[in-house]
């Protein structure tokens, strides 16, 4: 049997590294791909990390007052969706449980808690508008959103007590009206607010 006119030259150690080149030039490929996936996502964490600490500063003005911060803010990345964060306040921190009974730090009545509310979900939406252009790695289809889980134990009877705020925003909408003041109430038209 005659050897292929383009086997002669290359003999077996040239067919070897041509089988080689074939095989470690897609790995090559996925091996660089990989590593720029790897630098986005160290760049997203760093992004996340960054609104985590803002988040985690207005809430900790809150805790001053009747609420309690039970679970500072944690973000995460979720594929196909963009960046959620959450957190827990406790309204019952405000009563301390001592010897000698339950004793309340401050007095609130549901009017109180209702505009601190308000004012907790206003913060959250001067966040997104102060510091929503810092996520760069994410598409402008994403979405980036802040959940407040409140607890109030203090009345357990007391419908809608426990409150869960979810705020969320798209990409594209922090990208045009970031940043700026002027348009905050156009920006609050684009923040999906639901409580339930």
């Amino acid at each position: 049997m005659k050897e292929p006119a383009l086997l002669k030259p290359l003999g077996i150690r040239g067919l070897a590294v041509v089988l080689a080149l074939f095989v470690t030039l897609p790995l090559a490929a996925q091996t660089a791909g990989g590593m720029q996936d790897e630098t986005k996502a160290r760049a997203l964490k760093q992004d996340i990390v960054r609104f985590e600490v803002v988040v985690n500063e207005a809430i900790n003005g809150f805790s001053k007052g009747p609420f309690g911060v039970v679970q500072r803010a944690k973000g995460a990345y979720l594929p196909g969706y963009g960046v959620s964060f959450a957190c827990l306040i406790n309204i019952h921190l405000a009563i301390v449980q001592t010897p000698f009974g339950q004793v309340s730090r401050y007095e609130t009545t549901p009017e109180m808690k209702k505009q601190a509310i308000e004012e907790l979900k206003n913060e959250m939406i001067r966040l997104f508008q102060g510091n929503g252009r810092g996520f760069q790695q994410l598409n402008k289809e994403d979405t980036v959103s802040i959940t407040v889980f409140i607890e109030d134990r203090n009345i357990p009877d007391e419908p809608g007590a426990n409150k869960t705020i979810v705020l969320s925003v798209l990409k594209k909408d922090l990208d045009e009206l970031a940043q700026r003041n002027g348009r905050l109430n156009e920006f609050k038209q684009r923040v999906n607010v639901v409580e339930y």
